[in-house]
């Protein structure tokens, strides 16, 4: 239970982090998608995403880069409509709305 305490306490502290990313820190240049801009995900996204969910509208919440570090600008995590949040859908899954 204790592993599972620090486990639980790490990924809260790394969410916090992303999401304070967000708030202060510029949107870096070649994301296409901004932050709070609505897109469709599109009806098909491949076997190897059959278990996310397709076909719905969404509204940006951010890409990996901005997130947590690096020069991914192409993956987006996602706040979809009467679903909640899921990450990381690729840029050509998505549609400006």
């Amino acid at each position: 239970m204790v592993d599972f305490v620090v486990r639980k306490a790490a990924a809260t502290a790394i969410y916090e982090e992303g999401e304070r990313r967000l708030r202060e820190t510029p949107m870096p240049s070649g994301q296409k998608y901004k932050i709070g801009q609505r897109v469709h995900i599109a009806k098909d996204l491949g076997e190897s995403m059959s278990h996310f969910k397709s076909d719905a509208d969404a509204t940006v919440v951010g890409v990996y880069a901005h997130m947590y570090g690096g020069s991914d600008v192409k993956s987006y995590s996602l706040d979809i409509d009467g679903f909640g949040e899921s990450s990381w859908y690729d840029e050509n899954q998505l549609t400006a709305i």
